[in-house]
């Protein structure tokens, strides 16, 4: 017999789950007990729960496995939402574990606010933004809620999964060999592939581009991929989320996308699109906005995302990334793209410094383009949201077998640093952490993990004093109105004594001739906070309306 505190130990043992993040809380003390006492589980302790999130969702991203967070109940598990959340809109698949009142004062609140101390319906709270969630009620279900939860997140679409345990129930006592469990199907989706019309499609094609989302990666399909293109000589573009998923993509595209990918979409006859839902900040409100012309092939494991937009596909296949391309590489496709895969080069020649406009300061753009260059094989990019995400997918490269971590869905502002410690779990490389003094401040706690742990993150700070997105939003179409973004309503601490107070090294960059005195950085595997000094004005082009793509 063991507590039901000790099962969920050992049922992470048995998924290979070796590092858990968290903030401890009575609630959940009993299940942290049994984790550490296997000697084989590691607890990193943030310090707030939202990082805790972000870190295990990065974590996930890395290792293309289950990541792992838990929190105490109440305000503890109110403050995984926005990490919750992040996962799910990304397919994250990260396990949430959380501690509650006793079964007791949850059964005798009724219609009561609360029944206990920091007792909170979390399971209700994030049902929607969750795969699988649920309350242990009965310590003879811990198994199935368990199983269940880790087949939800892992299969089909991955996303986040929450189990929520009283108090009363971790102590309960259960035999292991006699729980009940939950059978999942191992059968990996493959539905109507459609091959004979994909494969017309593609043949009659002579401007086709592949659109790559972060559903190539999610399949784990990027050797397919490449092996495709290989083949077939057909452009990438990405997404956001997509940036890592081929070494020579032509760029991101959508709303602050490379002008060379938004351009070979303007002029493509066929997008193959793969693992991608066509947001609106990728492909606009309007298809007239988009591309009049082309015909679409949209391949993607959740059937919700199919023709949901505007952008109707003439060919919609429901299915895994990874079978499809499978089966798509065994066809002898007869393909003549070779002038137009030639045209996008040009273009991506031709279009690559419309990106750098600073005119005071550090340029963005260069300084990504440097780290890019410089950077060891293997490192690992995590940007912020806002300014700082578009500068760093606009000047992103993958030749070096890079990942770059956003959070695209959500937009969280906070991700970059705990998502960099997370990160750090997961490989002897560097972890470059990209953020501005906004995002920055947002999680500026977890300097203190950084600085306990020593991980090998290198923090950019692209230090303005202002929200660089929202004060050219203010510009653009708001009329110089500057709330929340003058010098006496917004601020960057003075990072140089912050360093200094946890004890992390410290380096300022104020223009591009400073670029150098990263090099030794990026090889000391010591943590950094890098102050970029960069013009209030800097602003971010490339957008739908730019000249460039206008004249096209």
């Amino acid at each position: 017999m063991i507590t039901v505190a000790e099962y969920i130990a050992r049922f992470f043992l048995e998924k290979k789950i070796d590092y858990v993040f968290g903030y401890q809380g009575s609630a959940m003390l009993k299940i942290l007990d049994a984790l550490l006492e296997t000697k084989k589980i590691q607890y990193i302790q943030n310090f707030h729960e939202q990082a805790s999130s972000f870190a295990a969702d990065a974590y996930a991203r890395c290792l293309d496995k289950i990541g792992v967070a838990i929190a105490t109940s109440g305000p503890g598990a109110a403050n995984l939402i926005g990490g919750i959340a992040n996962a799910f809109f990304d397919s994250v698949p990260v396990l949430f574990i959380t501690g509650q009142d006793y079964l007791e004062s949850i059964n005798l609140k009724r219609s009561a606010r609360q029944g206990g101390f920091q007792d909170m319906d979390i399971v209700s709270m994030v049902r929607p933004i969750t795969k699988y969630t649920a309350l242990v009620d009965n310590p003879q279900m811990i198994r199935v809620h368990l199983e269940k939860a880790y087949s939800s997140a892992m299969s089909g679409r991955k996303g986040p999964v929450l189990i929520d345990v009283p108090i009363d129930i971790q102590f309960s006592m259960v035999d292991e060999n006699s729980l009940m469990g939950f059978y999942e199907s191992k059968t990996r989706l493959k539905l109507d592939l459609k091959l004979d019309q994909v494969s017309n499609l593609l043949e009659n094609a002579r401007q086709p581009v592949i659109l790559a989302g972060g559903g190539v990666r999610a399949a784990e399909a990027c050797e397919e991929l490449s092996s495709f293109v290989a083949s077939n000589k057909i452009p990438v573009v990405s997404t956001l989320n997509g940036l890592d998923v081929y070494k020579d993509t032509i760029g991101f595209s959508g709303l602050y996308g490379c002008t060379a990918a938004n351009l070979t979409l303007k002029k493509a006859d066929l997008i193959l699109a793969l693992g991608t839902r066509f947001s609106i900040k990728q492909v606009g409100k309007k298809k007239e906005n988009y591309n009049q012309k082309a015909k679409i092939i949209h391949v993607d494991i959740d059937d919700a995302e199919l023709n949901r937009t505007f952008m109707k596909a003439d060919c919609s296949i429901h299915a895994d990334v990874k079978v499809f391309l499978e089966e798509l590489n065994k066809c002898n496709l007869d393909m003549h793209t070779e002038n137009w895969y030639n045209q996008v080069l040009e273009w991506k020649k031709t279009y690559v410094n419309t990106t750098c406009m600073a005119h005071d300061g550090v340029e963005p753009i260069e300084l990504i383009r440097y780290l890019v260059k410089k950077a060891p094989q293997s490192t690992i990019f995590v940007a912020d949201v806002g300014a700082n995400q578009m500068w760093t997918a606009q000047a992103f490269s993958n030749q070096k077998d890079y990942r770059l971590l956003n959070s695209a869905g959500f937009g969280a502002m906070g991700y970059s640093l705990p998502a960099a410690i997370g990160a750090s779990y997961t490989s002897s490389a560097p972890v470059i952490s990209i953020s501005g003094d906004g995002g920055f401040q947002m999680n500026i706690q977890e300097l203190n993990t950084l600085s306990l742990h020593k991980n090998n993150v290198k923090c950019f700070v692209f230090n303005n004093s202002v929200l660089g997105l929202m004060r050219d939003t203010q510009k653009r179409y708001y009329n110089n109105h500057f709330y929340g973004n003058n010098p006496q309503e917004f601020s960057c601490p003075n990072l140089e004594k912050l360093a200094q107070t946890y004890k992390i090294n410290f380096l300022s960059i104020k223009n591009n001739e400073d670029f150098e005195l990263i090099d030794a950085i990026l090889v000391d595997n010591k943590p950094w906070i890098i102050d970029v000094k960069i013009d209030k004005d800097t602003t971010v082009l490339n957008r739908y309306d730019d000249k460039a793509l206008q004249n096209g």
